[in-house]
C-alpha cells in the first residue's frame, strides 16, 4: 500500500468527532413509553433449551426482586416537542450574548458547587484537612474536653465565610468570564437572556434527572397516581414536562413559584406549546409561595434545584415547612449531586422526620384543604429508613447520576463536541403514612417443572410461585442501596451500600457464595435497591474514621483493616 493511500484512508479527527458523537434523536412519543420491562419469558433460566428441565437451582438472568428494585434507565432523551419549543424560544437571540449568559450562570453554579462542608470529599486538600484536625486534637492536653468543644460547637453556614467551609483552604475557582478573578459564592438573577440560556444550557440535563427520580417513584408505588402538582422553582417548567410524561397526563391542576418574571413568561409560552393532552387542566404560576396561601395544596409537591440557590439556612428551612403544609401525599425535593446541595437535601429530610415525630404526639392526623392527611412520615427514596444519614461521618456524600442525551442547540450553546452529558444530583422522595412493614408471608409449595414450564407469569423455573406486586412494593422498603458504582472483579462484586439499620457498609458477593446474588449483583448499578444478603465474613464497615473507634475495637483491627479505614484520613 503506497504512501499515498495510508494518508487517504487514515481516520481525520472530524471522523473521529463524528463517530464519538451519538446521532440526536427526538422521541415522537412519551419517554415513559420506552421502558418497557422484558418480559419474564426472556429471563426464565440460564439454558438455551427452554425445553429442558430446569434445576432447582437455576440461576435467573434476572429475578423479579433486582428488576423491581432497578433505578437505572439509560440515556434519557427529551422529547421532540419540548426541543421544538426550545428552539423557538432561542431563535432570536444572538449567539455571542447566550454565550456570555451561559459562561455567566456557570460561574454562579461553579462557586457554589466548591463549598464543601467540613471533613467531606476524598481529595488531597481534605485529607489534610482531617489530618491537621487529628493532629490539633492529640497535640492539645485536654484533647477530649476540646473534641467536646469542637463537636458541639456551631459550624459556619457554606456562603458566610467560605475560607473555613472549604477543607485544607482550597483556593476558589477562576471566573470564565473574567479570567484571573476568584469567584465568590453568589447566584445570578434571571432575566429574559438567563433564562433563554437557562432553557438551552441546562434544562435537557434537569429534566433528565427529575424524569429518573419520578420514574423510580412510579415503578416503587404504582398505586399513587397524582391528579395536583406544586412545583416551586418551576423554571420553565421542566418538573411538569417529566411528571405528564411518566404518569401518562395525569397532572390536572398545575401551580409554579418561581421568583424570575422572565422565567414565569417562558414557562407560560411553553405550556401554551405543549400537545393538548400534556397541558393541565388548570395552571396558575405565581411569584411566590405564602405559608397559608389558598389553593396550593397538591398531591405532588415538588423542588427541584432550587433550595441550593436560597441565600440562607433559614430561609430553606421555612421554605421546606411550608411545602411539607402543602403536601396531601408526596413531597420531591432534588438538588445539584455537590456535597453541599446533599448537605441541604439530607438536613430538608431531617426536619421534616422532627417535625413528623413532633406532630404526631399531638394528633395522628392534620387537615391539608379539604382532605385529613397523617402527620407521620416515612422516606421513599433514597434511604430505606428514617434515621440520620450515614454518609455524614464519611468522605462521600449521598448523590446519584443519569446520563442525558444533549439537543443540538445544548451542544452549540455549550461548545460542546459530544452530545451525551452525565447530571449529579441529590434527592430525596418523602411521603405520608408510616412505613409499610415487611410482609410476612407463608412459604408456598413448589409445582412441578411442566406446570411452572406452562404458567411462566405465575411461577419461577424451579417450581416456586412469583411474588405479587404488593409484596415487592413493601419489601422494597426494607432493601439496601447501592450508593456508589460496584465494583466488578473476576470471581466477586464489591458494593457499597446503605443498609435499613442506618450504615454505609462495604458488601462482597462471590461466586462460591451465592451464584444468583453474584450474577445480580454483576447486573447491578449506582442507585440500584437490592435485595440479596452477602457473604456473612464479607460484611465489613465503610469508610469509618479510625479515631472515632474505641481503645478495645482498635485492638482487634488487623494491620489490613487498619489501612482500609485510614485510606481517606492519610
Amino acid at each position: 500500500m503506497s504512501a499515498f493511500w495510508r494518508a487517504a484512508t487514515r481516520p481525520t479527527m472530524r471522523s473521529k468527532i463524528a463517530a464519538h458523537v451519538h446521532p440526536i434523536r427526538w422521541l415522537s412519543v412519551s419517554p415513559c413509553a420506552q421502558l418497557k420491562q422484558v418480559p419474564d419469558s426472556a429471563w426464565l433460566a440460564s439454558s438455551d433449551d427452554p425445553q429442558s428441565d430446569a434445576p432447582a437451582d437455576v440461576v435467573l438472568r434476572g429475578t423479579d426482586e433486582v428488576r423491581f428494585g432497578r433505578k437505572y434507565i439509560g440515556m434519557v432523551v427529551p422529547p421532540q416537542y419540548i426541543g421544538d419549543s426550545i428552539e423557538k424560544r432561542i431563535a432570536d437571540v444572538s449567539r455571542h450574548s447566550m454565550r456570555h449568559d451561559y459562561l455567566r450562570l456557570a460561574d454562579a453554579l461553579r462557586s457554589t458547587a466548591q463549598i464543601t462542608p467540613h471533613g467531606k470529599g476524598k481529595g488531597q486538600q481534605a485529607r489534610r484537612q482531617r489530618r491537621e484536625d487529628r493532629e490539633r486534637l492529640e497535640s492539645t492536653p485536654s484533647s477530649r474536653m476540646l473534641a467536646e468543644a469542637v463537636e458541639s460547637a456551631p459550624r459556619p453556614l457554606p456562603g458566610e465565610r467560605v475560607h473555613e467551609v472549604v477543607p485544607g483552604k482550597r483556593p476558589a475557582p477562576e471566573s470564565l468570564v473574567r479570567p484571573g478573578v476568584r469567584l465568590k459564592p453568589h447566584v445570578v438573577e434571571y432575566g429574559p437572556g438567563e433564562a433563554a440560556t437557562y432553557l438551552a444550557a441546562y434544562a435537557p440535563g434537569a429534566y433528565g434527572a427529575i424524569f429518573n427520580v419520578f420514574s423510580e417513584l412510579h415503578n416503587r408505588l404504582p398505586d399513587f397516581q397524582p391528579t395536583s402538582m406544586l412545583d416551586f422553582g418551576t423554571g420553565p417548567g421542566t418538573a411538569l414536562w417529566a411528571a405528564q410524561d411518566v404518569w401518562m397526563d395525569s397532572i390536572e391542576r398545575f401551580v409554579g413559584i418561581d421568583s424570575s418574571e422572565a422565567m414565569i413568561n417562558c414557562a407560560e409560552q411553553i405550556l401554551d406549546e405543549l400537545p393538548k393532552n400534556k397541558r393541565p387542566a388548570s395552571t396558575e404560576l405565581l411569584r411566590y409561595l405564602a405559608p397559608e396561601q389558598p389553593n396550593t395544596h397538591a398531591d405532588l409537591v415538588v423542588s427541584a434545584f432550587a433550595l441550593s440557590e436560597l441565600p440562607s439556612d433559614a430561609l430553606r428551612k421555612t421554605t421546606v415547612e411550608t411545602l411539607w403544609q402543602n403536601t396531601k401525599d408526596t413531597l420531591v425535593l432534588i438538588d445539584r449531586g455537590t456535597p453541599n446541595a446533599s448537605r441541604i437535601i439530607s438536613e430538608a429530610r431531617d426536619l421534616l422526620l422532627g417535625l413528623s415525630s413532633q406532630a404526631s404526639g399531638d394528633s395522628p392526623t392534620v387537615e391539608i384543604g379539604e382532605l385529613r392527611v397523617p402527620t407521620a412520615v416515612h422516606t421513599v427514596a433514597p434511604f430505606p429508613n428514617e434515621l440520620g444519614d450515614p454518609s455524614n461521618e464519611t468522605p462521600v456524600w449521598m448523590h446519584f447520576s443519569q446520563r442525558v442525551q444533549r439537543p443540538t442547540f445544548t451542544m452549540r450553546t455549550k461548545h460542546s463536541l459530544s452530545n451525551i452529558e452525565d447530571v449529579h444530583y441529590s434527592y430525596v422522595v418523602m411521603r405520608r403514612g408510616p412505613r409499610p412493614a415487611y410482609p410476612q408471608v407463608m412459604p408456598s409449595a413448589k409445582v412441578d417443572l411442566d406446570k411452572a414450564r406452562a404458567h411462566p407469569d405465575l411461577y419461577l423455573p424451579s417450581g416456586s410461585p412469583r411474588k405479587p406486586l404488593e409484596q415487592l412494593v413493601s419489601e422494597a422498603f426494607h432493601w439496601p442501596r447501592i450508593i456508589a458504582p460496584p465494583i466488578k472483579r473476576k470471581g466477586h462484586v464489591v458494593a457499597d451500600v446503605c443498609t435499613p439499620d442506618g450504615q454505609i457498609q462495604r458488601w462482597t458477593f462471590t461466586k462460591t457464595h451465592d451464584k444468583q446474588a453474584y450474577r445480580d449483583a454483576r447486573k447491578a448499578s449506582w442507585g440500584d435497591l437490592f435485595p440479596h444478603q452477602p457473604k456473612a465474613t464479607a460484611l465489613r464497615s465503610y469508610v469509618k474514621p479510625l479515631e472515632a473507634l474505641s481503645p478495645e475495637a482498635k485492638q482487634k483491627l488487623n494491620r489490613k483493616q487498619r489501612r482500609s479505614m485510614m485510606e481517606f484520613d492519610e
